[in-house]
């Protein structure tokens, strides 16, 4: 019998700065199920799985613990403690939460670096899920951040991966929405969902957001026989997650998320119009915006971990492992930069500090984020 086992195969670019080597394993967490003989045999026959209602305290639980890591500045230490929260929790939310819930959703074993598949030809690729046996191996070990992920740490790169590998476990039981031909963009689009509800618990922050949004965006390249899409379009899925789970108008924090993939907040208001509108002449907003720069992009293999997981048409080991190594060629470089945006009231338009383009009408805005703005601030006055 032939044995299919998708692919996916996700890695993440070389960057200027070497990420420091966890080298925890996983198989050592008490928040975790072990692998052993009787959790994989449940998993196999998909008998293990969370039927009962939601149990809104243990939910709650869960989230108080992640905010509380938050606020302690996600130490290295919380490692463990950190990914077996959201391990459970990304249980909970495919199960009792999202809107396209699996209440049997068979339960997924997690595994550290050291670990095997017990399916897939017995491959360990590290940051890869198993379709067979619902089994993920994580490790940020050796993974390498690029300069625009100077302030991220272990505990958010494995959030991110671990997010988009349970993507690739639910669109196993579920089907993958919108993306019925591409497997990569719907992981990302779940986990887009996710991280969303996260920040709409307050269990992460716009920083936290947008560090996982920059890192979607890196892990796709333009190569024909890499098994992702390019950058851009997985960006464009993990976002159009984003907006499938909250409204634009959350407020995260003292931010407010003007559109799905913008957010800002009004810092101070100058002067009073004299147009006959009440409200300031001037507003001035820190935002976040996510922008594309194109010029740098790098040509050759610049990728060197693998995320995913692997497509083998015959289900043999071999090609199992040849398909994990496979390496893309180019990327662009994009991300979330943190800017300080003019809003004149009474003039209608507005000026972004240091980024080359000159002042221009608020309907001008592609990213639609200085009209949303000067809607709520040009007459209310809003000030942090």
């Amino acid at each position: 019998m032939r044995t299919t086992v998708k692919a996916v195969g996700m890695r993440l670019a070389n960057g200027l700065g070497a990420l420091t080597a966890l080298g925890l394993s996983l198989w050592a967490l008490e928040t975790l199920p072990l692998a052993n003989a009787k959790a994989k045999a449940k998993a196999k026959a998909n008998t293990i799985a969370a039927s009962q209602s939601p149990q809104p305290s243990r939910m709650n639980a869960l989230l108080n613990r992640v905010r509380t890591i938050h606020g302690d500045g996600m130490p290295l230490r919380s490692y463990n403690r950190y990914v077996g929260a959201h391990h459970k929790l990304l249980g909970m939310y495919w199960r009792q939460v999202a809107s396209d819930r699996i209440a049997k959703l068979p339960m997924v074993t997690l595994m550290g670096r050291r670990g095997r598949f017990s399916g897939c030809g017995r491959v360990r690729a590290i940051n890869a899920y198993c379709p067979e046996s619902n089994e993920i191996i994580l490790s940020t070990k050796g993974m390498k951040r690029t300069q625009r992920f100077s302030d991220a740490n272990h505990n958010l790169l494995a959030l991110t991966v671990l997010a988009h590998e349970w993507g690739h476990h639910v669109n196993n039981y579920a089907g993958r929405g919108g993306y019925s031909k591409r497997e990569e963009d719907a992981a990302d689009w779940r986990a887009g969902r996710y991280l969303a509800w996260l920040m709409q618990n307050d269990a992460i922050g716009v920083k936290e957001f947008t560090d996982a949004a920059n890192l979607f965006f890196s892990i796709g390249d333009f190569h024909f026989d890499s098994p992702h899409n390019n950058p851009k379009a997985r960006y464009e899925a993990f976002i159009a997650g984003v907006a499938e789970e909250v409204d634009e108008g959350l407020m995260v924090g003292d931010w407010v998320m003007d559109t799905p993939e913008t957010f800002s907040r009004v810092i101070k208001s100058k002067g009073n119009r004299k147009d006959g509108v009440a409200g300031p002449k001037k507003v001035i907003a820190k935002v976040y915006r996510f922008e594309i720069e194109r010029a740098g992009q790098v040509a050759g293999n610049v990728f060197n971990a693998v995320m995913g997981v692997v497509e083998c048409g015959t289900g043999s080991s071999g090609s199992c492992a040849n398909a994990l190594q496979k390496q893309g060629k180019a990327k662009p470089d994009g991300w979330y930069r943190l800017r300080t945006m003019e809003i004149n009231c009474e003039k209608g338009n507005f000026d972004i500090e240091n980024d080359g383009i000159r002042r221009q009408a608020l309907k001008g805005d592609r990213k639609k984020q200085a009209v949303v703005i000067a809607q709520r601030a040009c007459s209310t006055g809003e000030e942090s």
